[in-house]
């Protein structure tokens, strides 16, 4: 064969079942491929997560769902996908003659990013990774996307040549606020990978509905394609109750993916620049928004910006009253709605309407969730009086000074004498936080008790991470734990971590989590 001007290698692909040649009509098998193998391997995976004793070690009052879930679903969603791109891109397809996935092009360096993300998150998962460091990856994958090509249309046309220069940072900006809008989303069963599922259809929905297919549209088409089986699967174990999670693996991976996607999507015919700038924005509107949402509140309350709450749309929507699986519909819907109306901006029969009513229905949005009161004042952590957000933000900026001066302490110690050493400070910071009381359990037997209790509404034990079987912290909370602010979760889970040993992170670092909290009933008062 190789006499015949024919690589045998090549000769080998040629004659591969599994060889497809993409085009637009054979897109359903990259999805079909994906989606098999996801809900098919997702279960021997899990066996193999349990076999291998890994567990859900993350403890927090954040949590909305109970037991240990495995997050092993982004490893497989990244696996599945992988397979599929291969078996559509690679070799000596018809496609991959004209755009051969290990080439310099804007697509492949797209792939190439959602990989870098999607195994820094894997690590993340399975060993734990600060979050400096996490987006010390995102970026780099996001300039590896742009040296490869990767721009944003429409930017650059609005942008113009006087401007050019700022189309590659916005494009590698772009790329890294999807990926952590999608991670930020993460926080119910289903939601994220529903709101990606919906995203990577709006993209194949774009390429069926162009005029005419190249093979880059069919590249982009197969890809998505893949994508969109994969996180079907995927949704099949995710829903509520799930069995898994995708992990930062996975939110990573299809966040950057979906980006990469997105800036591939065109118009059916031109646009005016703002439009067509436009179109990734109206896909991700929800996302961003809750990102946006995110990145306000916490600088105004002196929160890092990468610190976790409980306070996003998701919660709000639990908070209103509505079940886990109507808050994820309705998110689901409204993020539907969305899409559809960048789409039609992509078929040409939205125009500024549709831009306007995203933004309209964005503020509605706001209104409704009651992010518009983000700056009138709030009760103090004692409840005594109203404060306004320029002191709350001082006052949280002083008590993580006093965590971190306790924690920068040189005495190296452990269990019961650390605890009755740092019960002083911690039972002032406790204070200051509206817990007037706590104490520190081993089983039945009690180690230390600081504080009144006379008043307590109720306990809440907290187990303390690395400090032995059946030894929690519980606090005697003055208040209901639902009265409890966003602010006074993260630094309990703080004092809570300091106790255990746990350094307190600085505010460029994420909090790391602290405990699942156990509520007690405090005893009737004897007599």
């Amino acid at each position: 064969m190789h006499g015949m001007g024919i690589p045998v290698s090549t000769w080998l692909y040629e004659q591969a079942w599994w060889s497809v040649t993409p085009t637009l009509g054979t897109l359903w098998i990259a999805g079909i491929g994906a989606f098999a193998l996801v809900a098919l391997l997702m279960p021997w995976v899990l066996r193999a997560w349990r076999a291998l004793g890994r567990h859900d070690g993350e403890f927090s009052l954040r949590k909305v769902h109970a037991g240990e879930i495995p997050r092993a679903g982004g490893l497989v969603i990244i696996f599945a996908f992988g397979v599929m791109l291969l078996v559509g891109l690679a070799g000596t397809t018809e496609l991959s003659a004209v755009h051969q996935l290990f080439s310099i092009s804007p697509l492949t360096g797209g792939i190439i990013g959602a990989m870098i993300v999607g195994l820094t998150g894997l690590y993340d998962d399975f060993v734990g990774l600060r979050a400096r460091h996490k987006f010390a990856m995102q970026l780099a994958a996001a300039g590896m996307a742009v040296l490869y090509g990767l721009y944003w249309p429409g930017l650059e046309m609005y942008a113009g040549l006087r401007w050019h220069f700022v189309t590659p940072l916005l494009t590698g900006l772009f790329l890294v606020a999807t990926v952590n809008a999608i991670n930020l989303m993460d926080g119910l069963d289903g939601l994220a990978g529903g709101i990606c599922l919906i995203g990577f259809a709006t993209v194949v929905a774009s390429i069926a509905a162009a005029p005419f297919v190249g093979p880059v549209n069919i590249a982009v088409g197969w890809v998505a394609a893949s994508a969109l089986g994969a996180t079907a699967g995927f949704l099949i174990h995710n829903r509520h109750p799930a069995k898994v999670f995708m992990g930062d693996a996975g939110s990573y991976f299809l966040g950057f993916l979906l980006g990469v996607l997105l800036l591939h999507t065109r118009p059916i015919r031109w646009r005016v620049p703002e439009l067509q700038l436009a179109i990734p924005l109206m896909v991700l509107a929800l996302p961003f928004f809750d990102i946006g949402m995110a990145i306000l509140r916490r600088k105004l309350r002196g929160q890092p910006i990468f610190a976790s709450d409980s306070d996003h749309v998701h919660h709000r929507l639990l908070a209103a009253g509505l079940s886990h699986a109507r808050a994820v519909t309705v998110l689901w819907a409204s993020m539907a709605l969305f899409a559809l109306m960048a789409y039609f901006n992509v078929i040409g029969v939205g125009g500024w309407w549709t831009l306007l009513g995203t933004l309209v229905a964005l503020l509605l949005a706001a209104v409704i969730l009651g992010y518009h009161r983000l700056l009138s004042q709030l009760p103090a952590f004692t409840g005594e009086r109203r404060v306004g957000w320029r002191d709350r933000r001082s006052e949280v900026m002083e008590i993580l000074a006093m965590l971190k001066h306790m924690s920068s302490d040189t005495v190296e110690d452990s269990g019961p004498e650390r605890w009755r050493r740092l019960a002083p400070g911690v039972g002032d910071v406790l204070a200051r936080l509206g817990v007037p009381g706590f104490e520190v359990r081993r089983g039945e037997t009690l180690i230390v008790r600081h504080g009144d209790t006379s008043h307590t509404w109720a306990w809440l034990g907290l187990p303390l991470p690395n400090a032995g079987e059946a030894a929690e912290v519980r606090l005697a909370l003055a208040v209901r734990l639902p009265d409890l602010q966003q602010e006074q979760l993260m630094l309990l889970e703080r004092t809570v971590g300091l106790l255990s040993g746990a350094a307190v992170p600085d505010r460029s670092t994420k909090a790391e989590p602290a405990g699942v909290g156990v509520i007690e009933p405090a005893p009737e008062p004897q007599g």
